[in-house]
């Protein structure tokens, strides 16, 4: 053998022996402060209001895999709890990262979340290196969500009740909105054989399905409405015909409720506040033809699913609850009703935001957690896991063609919310006794004069 040839053997040999060894071996580097922010153990606690903790066990289980050190500790509220415990919480110094609140409450409680940042910087691991690979953890920035990526994600409500003053205090995870259960075996007996599609339709169905004995007690209940007590929705349903036939509820720019004004439409003046609030209490007045529904009655839920009543309205997720108290009923759901089959549909929303308290030690990863939930691709698992409508406007058209979400799909992008300010239990209350007041008998220009001044206040900045 050559000397050359020697040569190159032994040198082809040590390069290939010298590759080995890199490949063999890899380092783990980046800034110390990366290293330390990687390796603290961290836990979210997240209350929700509405499903069950395993509706989000695929979305918080792959956020582990990518964020070792993460872990999500998910509550389940009721929603009567939800503010008295929630208020406990934070003044104990016990509250939590994230927290589900009504879509209408984010003004009132917007002094104890944090606003979603432009940036967030978290630690990160990457892989580089070709002919050695080494893995380094470092402080990565990244950009979160703009406004106008928030408008083209999420439908239009959604939007406008996640956005304060230009900032963004909160993502939802799904949409609800208020829709009408009906028991279809009474409908078949009244030789009804589709549920109502206008309000006219609605009371037309209401006074064939009615039923009173010889004293005119209420045997047999066309639909719960009317009253205020035993009605869970009921402020959200007389807000939902003002929404419907043009009432503007409140000017939230000068702080003042609208409702009881008189407005002027085409050189004629209406009164449209008036006009929903006498239809929805005509279905509790004993002199009117509609008339289907008393205080005297159990509650509107307890009275449907013992089969005594057609019609109730609730939300999507009430259906468990609809099924948990009556296994057997056969019962359907379709859509609010509408004033006629013509104009823009007009339905009523009524949802959770996810949002992020100031109180949270850890509120990059909180806000990072939510970002990574609400993407289409982890949202979905949790939209099919809950069976619940979305939120994500490139996600409704899929379920408009799914058999039991098609109904609240169609009601997403056109529902609608009003403000109710930073009180918004008054604001619903001052609703609510506009009922209670006009079926005592009250003048109903005192009634929405009464009602409006409670609304205003809810409006008002506390000082």
């Amino acid at each position: 053998m050559s000397f050359h040839s020697s040569y190159r053997l032994y040198f082809n040999i040590f390069i290939i022996l010298a590759t080995l060894t890199l490949v063999g071996f890899g380092c783990k580097g980046g800034s110390s402060e990366a290293i330390n922010k990687a390796s603290q153990k961290i836990t979210l606690n997240w209350w929700r209001v509405q499903g069950v903790a395993r509706d989000l066990k695929d979305i918080t289980t792959e956020y582990k895999n990518s964020h070792p050190n993460v872990s999500v500790n998910i509550k389940i509220l009721r929603a009567e709890e939800l503010e008295q415990n929630l208020l406990e919480a934070l003044a104990s110094g016990t509250g939590p990262d994230i927290v589900s609140l009504p879509n209408t409450h984010l003004v009132a409680w917007q002094d104890k979340l944090a606003a979603l940042p432009p940036t967030l910087t978290l630690p990160t691991t990457e892989i580089s290196g070709w002919l050695k690979k080494e893995t380094r953890v470092v402080l990565k920035t990244n950009p979160t969500l703009n406004l106008r990526e928030l408008r083209e994600t999420f439908v239009d409500t959604a939007v406008a009740d996640s956005v304060i003053n230009n900032k963004i205090f909160g993502l939802p995870l799904s949409f609800d909105s208020l829709l009408l259960y009906y028991n279809r075996d009474l409908l078949n007996v009244a030789d009804i054989p589709t549920p109502p599609l206008t309000w006219s339709e609605f009371s037309e169905a209401v006074t064939r399905l009615t039923k009173l004995d010889k004293q005119g007690k209420i045997v047999q209940s066309g639909a719960a409405i009317g009253e205020a007590t035993n009605v869970p929705y009921a402020a959200d349903i007389l807000a939902g015909l003002m929404l419907q036939n043009g009432t503007p509820i409140v000017d939230d720019r000068n702080g003042s409720a609208t409702f009881a004004k008189i407005i002027n439409r085409g050189g004629e003046e209406f009164a449209p506040g008036a006009d929903a609030l006498r239809f929805y209490t005509d279905f509790a007045s004993p002199a009117k033809e509609t008339y289907t529904w008393s205080r005297d009655e159990s509650s509107a839920f307890e009275s449907f699913t013992s089969g005594k009543t057609a019609f109730v309205f609730g939300l999507w997720q009430d259906r468990n609850l609809i099924k948990t108290l009556s296994p057997k009923l056969n019962f359907e759901v379709t859509n609010f009703p509408q004033l006629d089959t013509n104009g823009k549909p007009i339905y009523y929303a009524k949802y959770y935001i996810e949002t992020v308290t100031k109180q949270s030690k850890h509120p990059s990863e909180a806000w990072d957690l939510l970002l990574f939930a609400t993407r289409p691709a982890q949202v979905s698992k949790y939209l099919t896991a809950a069976k619940v409508p979305t939120a994500h406007r490139g996600l409704v058209t899929k379920q408009l063609d799914d058999l039991d979400l098609a109904i609240p799909a169609k009601q997403i992008l056109t529902a609608r919310s009003w403000y109710h300010g930073y009180k918004p239990k008054l604001a619903w209350d001052g609703i609510s006794s506009m009922i209670h007041q006009l079926n005592a008998g009250a003048e109903i220009e005192a009634v929405l004069q009464f009602g409006a001044a409670q609304v205003t206040q809810s409006l008002q900045k506390p000082k």
